[in-house]
């Protein structure tokens, strides 16, 4: 009986009978790497479920405040018009494909705050905000997700 079934838990479970049943009946070089590469997708998929729809939900309040705060001090209308679009087209839901959709439209006031920022010499901070946020919140959960990658086939 699974006590936590958690998508995150379902997906260690396959990938525990994957390794424990399945692997050692596994006798061709092809099929063991490709055993290893949906054990490695699996593990990947796993941390993410876990964490998928926080991460996202506190990116999008971050990028609103930040384009608000670009929009504020350049008055971009790109900026401007990407903001409203992502507040006023915001789903509300928690949904994974509805937040999923959410979180795009705000990306695209990111890159617009970026971009204004990068055309106006004097915004030097806020650029270099917009490209924390990428930095620090796409990138370190992209090396969360992939904590356990590895080499197929080589152990």
């Amino acid at each position: 009986m699974i006590v936590r079934p958690t998508t995150a838990q379902l997906l260690r479970d396959v990938r525990h009978e994957l390794t424990e049943v399945v692997g050692p009946e596994v006798d061709t070089a092809t099929a063991k790497v490709a055993l290893e590469q949906i054990d490695i997708i699996l593990e990947q998929c796993a941390v993410r479920s876990g964490s998928e729809i926080a991460w996202m939900v506190e990116e999008i309040d971050e990028i609103e405040a930040y384009a608000a705060d670009v929009a504020d001090a350049t008055g971009d209308q790109a900026t401007v018009a990407a903001l409203d679009a992502g507040r006023t087209g915001r789903s509300g839901s928690l949904q994974l494909d509805d937040l999923a959709a959410d979180y795009n439209l705000m990306s695209e006031a990111l890159s617009c705050a970026i971009e204004a920022c990068m055309a106006d010499p004097g915004q030097r901070a806020l650029r270099e905000r917009g490209v924390e946020i990428l930095r620090l919140r796409r990138a370190e959960r992209e090396t969360v997700v992939r904590a356990n990658w590895r080499l197929v086939g080589r152990g």
